[in-house]
């Protein structure tokens, strides 16, 4: 992660996430969010790897959702780390 992803304050926040990557999707819950990037419990048969671009939709209820583009930047065994590409709010919120 970049400087400044590392420089934002995390926040512990329980909310539900789809990981989507290209045809491949898994729903997932959020650990914690930052301005610069967010931590998941890893989903079950999730593979994805260091460095992969994925898109994030963020969402608590039925009806529109945030769609976040990110990077993965860590891949552990029970969780996840993404690296925004661009600075979001916390929670990430519709422009």
């Amino acid at each position: 992660m970049d400087a400044y992803a590392r420089s934002s304050d995390r926040v512990p926040f329980a909310a539900r996430v789809m990981v989507l990557r290209e045809d491949d999707a898994w729903l997932g819950e959020v650990t914690d969010l930052s301005e610069g990037g967010c931590g998941l419990f890893r989903p079950a048969g999730c593979s994805l790897e260091v460095a992969e671009i994925v898109r994030l939709v963020f969402f608590d209820e039925a009806g529109p959702a945030v769609v976040v583009h990110a990077r993965v930047a860590r891949v552990e065994s029970g969780s996840l780390g993404f690296e925004y590409h661009e600075p979001q709010s916390v929670p990430p919120a519709r422009h």
